[in-house]
C-alpha cells in the first residue's frame, strides 16, 4: 500500500514538471554514462548502476583490442565524412567508444596520426577516470537533488542539478561517492554482499543532495542504519518498474527515455523522504543531518527557496556581469570590433591550413589580414540581438541561423560573379550545397556567445582607455585600407592554391541565381 502511495504522488509530480524532468534524466544519463571503462561482472550478478560503466558487456582489455585492430584497419565499411564533427562520427563508430573517438579524432586532425594508439588509450582512460569520479558521480547527486526538490516545488529549474558546482561541494561530494562506489566493489567478491550492500548504500547520494557537507564514511553509514529493514522492501520497489522497463526494451528505450526514467527517479526521491522521516522519528538527535527543512514542506513557493539553503550558492554570472555584457556600443567600438573579430577570423583560417597541411596560405577574397565575414558576422550578433543577451540559449540559435544566411548568401555572391568558389563543404556532415554545414554554424554560434559575453565587452574595455582622437584616427586609417582592398579585390580577387577552385556557370545555375534574387 505505501508503495503505491509512493508511486502515485511521484507520478504527480513528475507529471506537472514532465519536460524538465525529462531533460534532467536525458541530459545526466547523457553526461554522466559516457565512461568507456568496463569490467566483468559474475553472470549471476550485475548491477547496473556499477561505478565502471560497461559497454556492450565488453571488457576493458575487448575494447583495448578491438581499437587498436580499427585504427590500423584500412578498409572501413563506415561511409566517410569531412569536417571535424564528420571525422569524430567515423573515429566513433569505428572504435565503438565515443571518448577513443574523439581522442583519435583530434590526433589525425592535429598530429596527422602519429600518436601510436597505446598512448591514446592510457590519455583515455586517464581522463574517463577523472570525468568518472569528479563529473559523473556528482552529476548523479545534483539529479537526486532536483527530483528532491522537484516533489513539492512545481517549477523546479534544470539548473538545480548543477547544485554541487554551484556551492563548490563538489570535490568532496565527488570522493564520498568514489568511496561508496570502492566499499561496494570490494563487496561484491562475498557474492552474498554485493546485492545487500548496493541496496545498504541506496540512499547515499540523496543524503549528500540534503546534506553535500556531511563527511563520507558518515554518510555512508547513514545510509546503512536508514537502510536498516527496508532492504526487501527497497528490492520490491525496484521490482514494480521492471514491467515499465521491459517495455522500454521493447521500444528501443524510447519509453524509458521519455517516461520510465523520469517516473522511477520521482519514486525515489519519495522513497528516501519516507526513510528520511522513519529514521528522524526512531533516532534522536539526528537534526545534524537532516537540516533542510525546505524539502520537509512547501512554504508557498513554486521553486526551493535558495536564499534560505545551507550552503551558499555561487553566482555563476558574477563574472559575465562584471563584464557588463548589456551594455550599448559606440560607433568607433563597432567599427573596431568589425576590424577585430575579421583579423581573428583571418587567424583562425589561416592557422587551421598552417596546422593541418603545413603550408601558409592568405584565405579570403581580400588581399589584407581579414575574413570581413567574421567581422559583420559579429557586429551584427551585438547590433541586432541587444534585447535577447540575457537569454544565452535563443542567442546561440539566432547566431546560428544569421550566420548561415550569412555564409550562404556570400557564397552565393562569390560563385556568381567571381566564378570561384572560397570554401565548399561538400562531404561534411550536414552541409547545405557546400556552401555552409553543421561544423561551422556550431562555430559560428560558440563565436557569437563568446564575442557577446566576453570578447566584445572585454575588448571594449580596453578600447575605453584609449584617446577618443586616437580611435578615430585609427578608424579612419583602417576603413581606408579597408575600402582600397574592397575594390580592388572585387575586380582582382585573392585566388590560388588552396585559396580557390574554380567552377562552370551554367545557363541553368544562373537562372535559378536570377530567380533566387
Amino acid at each position: 500500500m505505501k508503495r503505491g502511495l509512493w508511486k502515485k504522488k511521484a507520478k504527480q509530480v513528475f507529471k506537472l514538471n514532465y519536460w524538465r524532468c525529462f531533460a534532467v534524466c536525458f541530459i545526466v544519463t547523457l553526461l554522466a554514462g559516457g565512461t568507456i571503462l568496463s569490467v566483468q561482472y559474475p553472470k549471476s550478478f550485475e548491477i547496473s548502476s556499477f561505478p565502471l560503466h560497461q559497454i556492450d558487456g565488453k571488457s576493458n582489455s575487448q575494447i583495448v583490442n578491438e581499437f587498436i585492430n580499427s585504427v590500423s584497419v584500412s578498409n572501413d565499411p563506415i561511409p566517410k565524412a569531412n569536417g571535424i564533427i564528420g571525422n569524430v562520427f567515423n573515429n566513433v563508430s569505428r572504435s565503438g567508444s565515443f571518448l577513443f573517438g574523439i581522442l583519435n579524432a583530434l590526433n589525425q586532425f592535429l598530429f596527422h596520426d602519429q600518436v601510436v594508439a597505446g598512448i591514446i588509450i592510457i590519455v583515455g582512460v586517464v581522463i574517463s577516470i577523472f570525468y568518472w569520479i569528479f563529473i559523473s558521480k556528482v552529476l548523479e547527486v545534483g539529479r537526486c537533488r532536483f527530483f528532491l526538490e522537484n516533489r513539492i516545488y512545481s517549477k523546479t529549474r534544470i539548473g538545480r542539478v548543477l547544485l554541487p558546482f554551484r556551492i563548490r561541494k563538489n570535490v568532496s561530494i565527488a570522493l564520498t561517492m568514489f568511496l561508496k562506489n570502492i566499499y561496494q566493489f570490494l563487496w561484491i567478491f562475498t557474492i552474498i554482499g554485493g546485492p545487500i550492500k548496493y541496496y545498504s548504500y541506496r540512499m547515499v547520494p540523496y543524503i549528500l543532495a540534503e546534506n553535500p557537507g556531511i563527511r563520507g564514511n558518515k554518510a555512508i553509514a547513514l545510509s546503512e542504519e536508514m537502510m536498516d529493514g527496508h532492504k526487501w522492501e527497497a528490492f520490491l520497489l525496484d521490482v514494480s518498474f521492471w514491467g515499465w522497463e521491459f517495455l522500454g526494451f521493447l521500444s528501443l528505450n524510447i519509453l524509458n527515455l521519455f517516461y520510465t526514467n523520469g517516473y522511477k527517479e520521482a519514486t525515489n526521491a519519495e522513497y528516501y523522504m519516507y526513510l528520511r522521516e522513519v529514521y528522524k522519528n526512531q533516532t534522536a538527535n539526528q537534526d545534524d543531518y537532516f537540516k533542510d527543512i525546505y524539502l520537509e514542506e512547501n512554504h508557498g513557493n513554486s521553486v526551493y527557496p535558495e536564499k534560505k539553503y545551507l550552503f551558499s550558492e555561487h553566482d555563476s554570472r558574477k563574472y559575465l556581469r562584471m563584464l557588463r555584457y548589456e551594455r550599448k556600443y559606440s560607433l568607433t567600438s563597432y567599427i573596431l570590433l568589425f576590424f577585430a573579430f575579421s583579423i581573428f577570423g583571418w587567424i583562425w583560417e589561416v592557422c587551421i591550413t598552417l596546422f593541418s597541411e603545413g603550408v601558409f596560405v592568405n584565405r579570403g577574397t581580400f588581399f589584407g589580414p581579414w575574413l570581413p565575414i567574421y567581422g559583420s558576422g559579429g557586429v551584427l550578433i551585438l547590433f541586432l540581438f541587444q534585447k535577447i543577451r540575457n537569454r544565452p540559449v535563443l542567442l546561440f540559435f539566432l547566431t546560428v541561423l544569421l550566420c548561415g544566411v550569412i555564409e550562404f548568401g556570400t557564397s552565393l555572391y562569390l560563385e556568381y560573379f567571381h566564378h570561384l568558389k572560397w570554401w565548399d563543404y561538400t562531404g561534411y556532415f550536414l552541409n547545405i550545397q557546400g556552401r555552409v554545414c553543421l561544423d561551422g554554424l556550431l562555430f559560428f554560434g560558440i563565436g557569437g556567445l563568446a564575442f557577446t559575453y566576453v570578447i566584445g565587452p572585454y575588448l571594449d574595455n580596453l578600447l575605453a582607455k584609449w584617446n577618443p582622437t586616437f580611435k578615430k584616427v585609427l578608424c579612419i586609417f583602417l576603413v581606408s585600407i579597408f575600402v582600397v582592398d574592397y575594390f580592388y579585390s572585387s575586380s582582382h580577387p585573392n585566388i590560388g592554391d588552396r585559396i580557390t577552385t574554380t567552377i562552370e556557370m551554367t545557363e541553368k545555375w544562373e537562372g535559378s541565381f536570377e530567380r533566387l534574387l
